[in-house]
């Protein structure tokens, strides 16, 4: 175990050096961050409203029924509440004159604010008093946005894939300082330099992929479904960074050879997307399908646990096969 912590801990020493493990471990991060602020919030879908909390209960009651109501402490916390970006609406109650004062940035989309009146001026009113608004909420069979469900799920599989590039990276890097032959005749194990070598792979796919997660926020999904889908997907993307990084003696070729992943990765995500259900079988020899497939129904908190250990067995079949193709070519190119 000690061997296996010295080879990470070179691995990490050589990767900082270059920026090249903090590059690749921020990328997920970024990217879910881009998909943070592209995705459409509560904010910009409902009419939102934000009160004092010594507004009177009844007042606040109505106003709930209608709203989606914030409350702030005085009015300049509501005040630097309707400055952010967001689209809300001060509603401040008169109780000498009975009467509401609505309080806007200016730059609020539409014609909310008519609504926001009509609704205002209907309170008091008798309640046979029919109101020119209707208001419902319908449900179109989105449990929340297609771009942060599809988005997770693209970054998730592409993090599986980045490990695997960190793994032949740091392949060629021994390749290029003459160091890989020195294994042979260090006091290392070939399978103890394997798994030192692999784990700082898979521990990336890991790390990024529960960042994705927590950055977009999906809540309290089943973390363990999740790991045992990413620790099985992570295996695939290690093997081809083996495989590629054993071969190639220099960075901008082995990078270019990773590309190859990406047509995979691509055609099960868009296939499984796009596709009718009648044509997914085109798709079962990739693992990143029943990859997407898993990562998707964890993240809508739908998935069972039968279906995860059928899609893991699956990837992990497809993984020993692709094993037995590479293994004389990861063993020649350790040599």
């Amino acid at each position: 175990m000690k061997k296996i912590l010295t080879i990470i801990g070179r691995d990490i020493k050589s990767g900082t050096r270059d920026w090249l493990i903090i590059y690749l471990s921020i990328a997920p991060i970024l990217f879910a961050l881009v998909i943070k602020g592209l995705m459409p919030g509560v904010e910009s879908t409902t009419l939102n409203v934000v009160m004092q909390h010594d507004t009177p209960a009844d007042i606040s009651e109505y106003m709930e029924s209608y709203f989606d109501v914030e409350y702030v402490s005085d009015l300049e916390a509501m005040n630097d509440r309707i400055l952010r970006l967001d689209d809300v609406y001060g509603v401040v109650y008169d109780s000498n004159n009975e009467g509401f004062e609505t309080i806007m940035q200016g730059n609020e989309s539409a014609d909310a604010h008519i609504a926001l009146g009509l609704i205002l001026d209907q309170y008091g009113l008798s309640e046979d008093t029919v109101l020119p608004v209707t208001v419902e909420f319908s449900d179109v069979g989105w449990e929340m946005s297609p771009l942060k469900l599809y988005g997770a799920n693209i970054i998730i599989l592409f993090t599986t894939v980045l490990g695997g590039m960190m793994i032949l990276l740091n392949l060629v890097e021994e390749k290029m300082n003459n160091t890989l032959s020195a294994v042979n005749v260090s006091p290392i194990t070939r399978t103890e330099f394997i798994i030192g070598k692999g784990s700082l792979g898979v521990l990336l796919a890991l790390l990024g992929s529960i960042a994705v997660i927590l950055i977009l926020d999906f809540g309290s999904i089943n973390y363990l479904m999740l790991l045992t889908s990413l620790l099985a997907i992570s295996f695939i993307s290690a093997i081809v960074g083996f495989g590629i990084g054993v071969v190639n003696d220099e960075p901008i070729a082995a990078i270019a050879s990773m590309k190859v992943t990406f047509v995979p990765v691509l055609a099960s995500i868009f296939g499984s997307m796009y596709l009718p259900e009648k044509w997914h079988f085109i798709l079962f020899w990739s693992p990143f399908y029943w990859a997407y497939n898993s990562i998707r129904d964890i993240l809508l908190k739908t998935a069972q646990w039968n279906q995860i250990l059928l899609n893991s067995f699956i990837i992990l079949v497809l993984t020993a096969i692709l094993f037995f193709t590479l293994r004389k070519r990861i063993a020649h190119g350790l040599k």
